[in-house]
């Protein structure tokens, strides 16, 4: 029995323990970077890296190494199919919860879970050519998908932000203010930064320097410098 977070494994991997071969069959942008077709690639990256990982540990076995040594053995893979699994799990509890969201936000909620799979995936698209989901052409259309979302995703990025209430004190940023008065809040911030006040040693340091004349010391006359 397999808990629910990873509940996808049983789609995943066959009964022989091999991954389930299955691949992407859209071609345009919103096809490939749906989010049904998201959480199937990540289903399928999550699957192939665990194989691997349980393919390094048995290797480890096989070599004669004791329980943990094997453990240690296929730290690398193991620790690579923690981080797929991670995104995996991410992913698929993003788009229950859009699911289960108000209908008015639910178009919002829904890109940015798309944008997270898609922004994700360019990340690690060489997991995806390796597990057999996407292919070259598929990968482009997803990094195509992940700029058309980026544009339309700001139209909401000051209410998504303002969503989580983080007070002014939290965000402690001047362009990130609650009233809005970014400008005046941030002349006040570089000016308290940077008080007007005399510099120190300029007088006796720095203006000289500033005031010196092109006139140079003539040294003394060397005996290479004199004709022959």
């Amino acid at each position: 029995p397999l808990p629910a977070n990873l509940s996808y494994l049983k789609d995943a991997i066959a009964a022989n323990g091999k991954a389930v071969k299955r691949t992407c069959t859209g071609s345009t942008p919103d096809q490939v970077a749906s989010l049904e077709a998201l959480k199937e690639a990540w289903s399928s990256v999550s699957a192939n890296a665990i194989l691997n990982a349980v393919r390094d540990f048995e290797a480890g076995i096989a070599k004669g190494l004791s329980k943990d040594n094997a453990y240690e053995y296929s730290s690398a893979s193991r620790l690579h199919a923690a981080r797929m699994h991670t995104y995996t799990f991410l992913l698929h509890r993003f788009a229950a919860q859009v699911e289960q969201s108000p209908a008015e936000l639910r178009p919002v909620l829904l890109l940015l879970a798309r944008l997270f799979g898609a922004h994700s995936a360019v990340q690690y698209s060489g997991e995806f050519l390796q597990a057999g989901y996407y292919s070259g052409e598929q990968v482009e259309a997803i990094k195509a998908f992940v700029n058309q979302a980026c544009s339309e995703v700001r139209n909401d990025a000051v209410p998504l932000t303002d969503a989580f209430n983080y007070t002014d004190y939290v965000v402690n940023s001047p362009l990130g203010r609650f009233d809005g008065d970014v400008y005046e809040k941030y002349f006040e911030l570089v000016t308290s930064l940077n008080p007007t006040k005399p510099i120190p040693y300029f007088d006796s340091l720095i203006k000289p320097l500033l005031n010196r004349t092109q006139v140079f010391e003539t040294g003394p006359e060397l005996e290479i410098d004199q004709e022959e």
